[in-house]
This record gives structure tokens, sequence and C-alpha cells, in this order.
């Protein structure tokens, strides 16, 4: 028999009191049980209906049989209808011994002729001459069954009709009744056990495979994300798989987050050297003149330093978002647009000018408006510092264009820099590597950019701008309506 493990609760099991949590094994159980029982109730009262009937089909026989021999017995003296009522009628019905008789004969010439005068002889539905009628009636206080017969007289020297009319109290027939109900209820209880026993067993057999899983689960340790291997029915099949699917995103995300954790402790661990060592050059210095430039240094380092902590910290909080967030139908058009007023002002006074050129309303992609808005601001804050001024070059601008294409949207950011070497157009959206170093940077942009691209299976490639410059191109699966017939 599989028993509960004894391992102690974790953090989520207490937060959440795994201990009163129902088990599936009891739901089954409980819902079998209660299916039983309303089944088991539903039988003893179809048996306690049929046993009423079949007492009463026994019994009407007995008074058939006594109701045919007094009307047998009814004949003519002298004009007047009279009857003889036969022993033989009244030892039928006396096989009930605890149960009395009732009888009353009348005519419709002569009125009542013999029996229990108050008793009444009206049919209980309309029938014809010559057919016989059952029925229940209450008589002196207490439930009776009535045999009624009426028929026309056949002596010649008179005329109308008979009516004979039989009770009989109904001990012996709810008595018959309850023996074959309680045998059958006896049964019927018997069998509802021993099916409830079954299920309390069924239900530790069934659910085997379930505990198998548990306890090879329970069994690994903290790192063991590989696949389950055990073999487990058709109904348990697909947990396995969903299972093992969910570890192995997980297994990725984890590896993930082991690469980003060290590359990420690789990027803050030189600019943090770099600055405690302008910070001790800054504290030896003693003219004030060197001692502001390696003060002015040290800004700088802290500003490179708190850019890349932000780009790090605006990486985690995208790939968060989109591993936890559903995507949904977004206007493509307004967050590019915001993006580009977002970023007007810094592009300005850098000499650089921002052009937004699109001829759409609207352009209805599946996305996330926050991850776009993040790539477009590092596409074009990417733009604009290789858009570098030189010596008697005139303003450059970086331009920001949406273009509609059969299925697709095209977006490209346009600059007029120095461009990327067909070397670096290879490595540039490697996390953390960056093609120069004499312009400020943290290498962490355009790796984003690719995972968001990613996401919103869209593709981006880059590409020379003539006479100089570089052409970032992402193309978005534009979003069909389907048209209603």
């Amino acid at each position: 028999m599989w028993r509960r493990s004894l391992r102690p609760l974790n953090a989520y099991e207490r937060q959440h009191d795994y201990r009163h949590s129902p088990s599936l094994r009891g739901r089954f159980i409980v819902v079998g049980a209660f299916t039983i029982i309303l089944i088991a109730l539903l039988a003893i009262k179809l048996v306690f209906d049929y046993s009423e009937r079949l007492a009463d089909i026994s019994y009407d026989r007995l008074l058939r049989s006594a109701l045919l021999q007094m009307d047998e017995n009814v004949g003519q003296i002298e004009g007047e209808i009279t009857i003889d009522i036969p022993w033989s009628a009244f030892a039928t019905l006396a096989q009930a011994s605890d149960d009395r008789v009732f009888y009353k004969v009348e005519s419709s010439s002569q009125g009542f002729i013999t029996g229990y005068f108050n008793l009444d002889s009206s049919p209980a539905l309309p029938v014809e001459y010559g057919t016989i009628q059952f029925f229940d009636r209450t008589y002196s206080g207490e439930v009776l069954r009535f045999a009624w017969l009426e028929r026309y007289i056949t002596e010649p020297d008179a005329s109308g009709t008979v009516r004979t009319v039989l009770a009989h109290t109904r001990l012996s027939r709810e008595e018959m009744a309850a023996s074959i109900t309680q045998r059958a209820v006896e049964l019927i209880t018997l069998v509802a056990l021993v099916s409830i026993a079954l299920i309390v067993i069924g239900s530790q057999i069934v659910l085997r495979p379930l505990h198998r899983i548990e306890q090879v689960l329970e069994s690994r340790t903290p790192g063991d994300l590989t696949p389950l291997t055990l073999k487990t029915p058709r109904e348990t099949y697909h947990l396995k798989v969903v299972i093992n699917d969910f570890m192995l995103r997980l297994q990725s995300n984890l590896e993930e987050l082991e690469n980003y954790t060290g590359n990420a402790a690789h990027q803050l661990r030189t600019p943090i050297a770099s600055l405690k060592a302008l910070a001790e050059n800054a504290r030896d210095i003693g003219k004030p003149e060197q001692q502001r430039q390696a003060l002015e240094k040290i800004i700088e380092q802290c500003e490179a330093l708190s850019d890349t902590v932000s780009f790090l910290l605006n990486q985690a909080t995208i790939s968060h978002r989109l591993q936890s967030q559903p995507m949904g139908l977004i206007d493509l058009v307004q967050p590019i647009r915001e993006s580009c007023r977002a970023q007007a002002l810094t592009a300005l006074r850098k000499g650089v000018m921002l052009c937004f050129e699109s001829e759409l309303e609207e352009a209805i992609i599946v996305g996330d408006t926050v991850a776009i808005e993040q790539m477009m601001q590092n596409l074009i804050e990417n733009a604009v510092r290789y858009s570098v001024l030189e010596n008697g070059i005139e303003q450059k601008e970086v331009v920001i264009r949406i273009t509609p294409m059969p299925k697709i949207y095209r977006v490209e950011v346009i600059d007029q820099g120095v461009g990327i070497s067909d070397v670096d157009k290879q490595r540039v959206f490697e996390r953390f590597y960056r093609g120069r170093y004499d312009i400020a940077g943290t290498g962490v942009g355009l790796s984003l950019v690719k995972d968001i691209t990613k996401y919103h299976q869209a593709e981006i490639t880059l590409s020379d701008n003539h006479p100089h410059g570089t052409v970032v191109t992402v193309d978005f699966p534009a979003f069909k309506f389907r048209e209603d017939s």
C-alpha cells in the first residue's frame, strides 16, 4: 500500500494549508459512494413500488375468485332477487387470516339486498357492465381494497342490474410487500457496501501512477530537472508530457539566468574596479586642476555604470514580462511614435534630429506595447549614439519609418553614422558584445531587441545605408481580421 510521505512541509505548502486540501482519492470515493447510494435509494423505491403492485396482483386474484363465486349465486325467487353467499367465497379470503371482509349486494330494482348497508358501492371509474374493477377506498377509518362488479340480470321474470361489492383490508398485502422490500433492501445494501469497498480499493489502484510520479519527483535532488521516463497509463501520459515540458522550460530559464548573472557580474565588476581606481587616484592628487579632471572621469564612469545597471534592470523587467504577460492586439504605430517623442530631446542635445515617417493611421499586430516601446527606444538610442558629428559636417538625422507590405509591417531605423562592419553584424546581437569601445555603451540593448523580436515572431536584419550609416529593419507579422460571411 502507498503511504503519504512524511517529509516536512515547505513554505509554500504551509502558506496554502496543504494538509487540509481535499485529496483526489477522497473526492473520487465521495463521488462514487454518493452515486452508489443514490442508485441504491432509487432501486429501493422501485422495489417498494413493485412489491406493492405484486401484493395487489396476488390478493386481487383472491378477491376476483370470491366475487365471482358470490355473483354466481345471485338468483330469483318469486320475483325477488336473492343471493346465497357460498362458504367457499369466504374460505378463499380466509387465507389472509388477519384481514377482515366487507361486502354489499344491491340491485337497480330492489336496492339494498344484503351486506353492509353503509358500504360505498359506487365505482371509482366509469366501467362497462360485467367488468370487474379494483380500487382502494377508506371505510370505517381504514383503507380497504375493493372489488366491484355490476351486470345485467338474466332471469326471465326480472330486469335491471345487480351490483356486488367485496372489500378486503390490506394487512396481508402490506405484510407481503414489507417482506419483499426488506429482503430487497438487505440485498441492495449489501451490494452498495461491496461496491463502495471496491471503489475504495480501486481508487488506490487507479491513482497509483500519480503516486509513482510524486515519489519520483520527491526523490530527486533540487537541481535535477531531467525529463520523467517512467511508464504511465494513457490518462497520465499527457500529465507527464506537461511536467517534462515545464521542467525543460524551467531548465532553460535557469541556464539563461545563470548566464545573465555571470555576464552581469563580469560587466559590473570592471567599471566598479575602474571607479575605485579613479577615486583612489583622485584622493592622492594634490593639484586642484588635476583633481577636478579626475573627479570628472569618476562622474563619467558613474554615468556609464548607471547606464549599464539601467539596461540590465530593463532587460530583466522585459524578460519577465515576455514570459508572464500574454500578448494581445495592439497598434504598432502608437509605441513607435511614443518612443520617438521620448528620445527626440535627447537626440537634439547630441546634434541629431529624429524624423518619424508613416502614412498609416494604425497597424494592428499581436504583441506587447511595453516591449515594443522598449525595443524602439534601444534602437533609437543606439542609432543616435553612433551618429557621431564630425567637424565641418552638417547636422545628421535618424529616420524611423513604418511601411505596410504584404502580410507584414516593416519598421526601419535609418542612421547616418559610422556604420557597422560585416564582422560585427554577426555578433552585435550577442549580450555584452561591443564593436567599438571608443563610444559609450553597454552591449545589452541590441540583445534585448533580438529577444523582443523573437517573442513577436518578427525578423530583424542589418544593412548598410548609403553613403554611410546603418539600416535596422524589423518585419512584424500583420494581424488579419477574419471577415464574417
